[in-house]
């Protein structure tokens, strides 16, 4: 089992900067892109946005779109802080705003509107490794399971050829190129790829690279 353990860490540990970055952010499901879209039923009085696009990145940098109802496009860029009771944006005109906000793995509330984050790239499915590569990979192990659910909870399973195994589950972040997992014993980030049904994942720091497929 000790050996499946290491073997997992290999699998999900990176460390590129970026990758860094993820893993030393203070309230990092924060991270990614927000998505806010007006009932069809509200009239332009009550709200005058159809819709409105928060995005933070792991460099503290935030970007707001948002969507007329007439269909102009009004957009707000700055820089952001953020703790587990307040996020305050910078527009970079001298004006701050603080608010309150409430955050879980994949819904953010503020100013009394939900908003949903939504993947960047088609990542969620089930993934099965058909190979394996690298100088700190096991011999005795099987495979590698990957679940990666649209509202950003995932779980992982790698398999040994005894037949045991070991499953970890929480939440994972997509930036750029980086995926991170985060789960009850710690967070780490590893590099992927996609293309259409392969996914692939590395880690250069133990010169491995896991290749996996979409199963559904």
């Amino acid at each position: 089992m000790r050996c499946l353990l290491g073997v997992f860490l290999a699998l999900v540990m990176a460390l590129p900067v970026h990758g860094d970055d993820l893993a030393r952010f203070d309230v990092p499901l924060l991270l990614g892109q927000w998505y806010w879209f007006s009932a069809e039923e509200e009239s332009e009085a009550s709200h005058p946005y159809k819709a409105i696009n928060l995005s933070f990145n792991s460099h503290y940098e935030f970007r707001i779109d948002m969507l007329r109802r007439d269909g102009q496009l009004e957009t707000a860029a700055g820089s952001y802080a953020v703790n587990h009771q307040a996020l305050r944006l910078y527009d970079g005109q001298g004006a701050d705003q603080v608010h309150a906000y409430q955050l879980n793995h994949n819904q953010l509330q503020l100013q009394g509107a939900v908003f949903t984050k939504l993947l960047p790239d088609d990542l969620s499915g089930v993934w099965r490794s058909n190979s394996i590569e690298g100088e700190d990979v096991s011999e005795e192990v099987d495979g590698v399971s990957l679940k990666l659910r649209p509202d950003f909870l995932f779980a992982m399973q790698v398999r040994g050829n005894n037949g045991r195994s070991i499953t970890h589950r929480g939440v994972y972040l997509v930036e750029g190129d980086n995926l991170m997992l985060i789960y009850e014993e710690g967070r780490h980030s590893s590099q992927y790829q996609l293309a259409s049904d392969t996914l692939r994942l590395t880690n250069e720091v133990f010169g491995m690279e896991a290749v996996l497929q979409r199963q559904r």
